[in-house]
């Protein structure tokens, strides 16, 4: 499985990228269809595990045809279509490496809103399926071989954030501290009305050493680090958002520019729901949703040892 490529620890001291407490307006996260897994995947060079870290992630969508063609332009994305014994499956690519899987589900009114979903890593998928129930969350999908992937399992923490366990039969891809290729993950953030709440069920799931941050606009967020490396952000809800609407996770892609790619994104029939904008660690940000509304978040990160900025 490909990793979600995550900025170093020592890049983030008191500055962990709290880009989401604005005037985000996403739909409540609703129930996920489980798909069959490809057939292929990239093994890791090394067979080891990074509890914590993200390392894949899965689109539903309404319409394959055109999700494919929609990231296919907008972020390079070539595909692979995988059989599966039920419904459509792809597993998308950068560069031939497998960076995502897209699934089909038509009846989408059946299934909640098309979105993506996370898939962390974790030495053990039941145990963490047996622990989400004990800290108030819920099993959406008993844990499972999939082949080509690993053990895995879907499951929704006390907030109503959707996200998957994963235990790679490959291995977890290595960290590294440059910025990805175009089209490749690079960070995540959870969304919540209760950030300490849910610090503290990621925390006894998935091990994290967890840091607060104040931010005098946003509130209190949470930095999530696993094996040294930054992994996502915990955030507060923004204010616009329905009191009691269920958290979610928001995933960001690195492109070569944010400009180009939010204003591309609407050519191709998507939505800007956040405008690009500077943000922390030299980088710049914006969030859009695809034609069939899911959404997730583009980031320009160069780094800053690389330009000669200040770190």
């Amino acid at each position: 499985m490909p990793p979600f490529h995550l900025i170093p620890r020592k890049r983030l001291r008191h500055a962990s990228l709290l880009f989401l407490a604005g005037s985000l307006c996403l739909c409540a996260a609703p129930p996920l269809q489980a798909a069959d897994a490809p057939a292929t995947a990239s093994a890791p060079s090394k067979a080891q595990l990074l509890p914590g870290k993200i390392v894949y992630a899965q689109l539903t969508t309404p319409d394959l045809k055109s999700a494919k063609a929609f990231y296919g332009s907008l972020l390079g994305w070539t595909f692979q279509d995988v059989p599966v014994s039920k419904g459509q499956y792809a597993q998308a690519l950068v560069n031939g490496a497998p960076v995502a899987g897209l699934v089909e589900l038509p009846r989408m009114t059946h299934h909640g809103d098309p979105l993506w979903l996370p898939f962390i890593s974790v030495s053990d998928v039941k145990a963490a399926a047996e622990a989400t129930k004990i800290w108030g969350g819920h099993i959406l999908f008993k844990p499972q071989m999939v082949k080509g992937r690993g053990h895995e399992t879907v499951l929704a923490d006390p907030q109503g954030g959707l996200f998957a366990a994963l235990h790679s039969s490959a291995g977890d891809e290595p960290d590294v501290e440059t910025p990805p290729a175009q089209g490749t993950w690079i960070w995540s953030a959870l969304l919540t009305n209760n950030p300490y709440a849910a610090a503290g069920f990621y925390q006894k799931l998935f091990g994290y050493t967890v840091e607060a941050v104040q931010d005098a606009k946003r509130g209190t967020a949470y930095l999530l680090e696993s094996q040294s490396f930054a992994r996502a952000t915990i955030n507060p809800l923004p204010a616009r958002l329905p009191e009691g609407a269920h958290a979610r996770w928001m995933n960001f892609v690195q492109v070569d520019s944010v400009d180009a790619a939010a204003q591309k994104a609407v050519t191709l029939g998507g939505t800007i729901l956040v405008q690009p904008h500077p943000d922390r660690q030299n980088t710049t940000i914006a969030i859009v949703a695809d034609p069939a509304g899911a959404a997730f978040g583009l980031m320009e990160w160069h780094d800053p040892n690389a330009s000669g900025d200040a770190k």
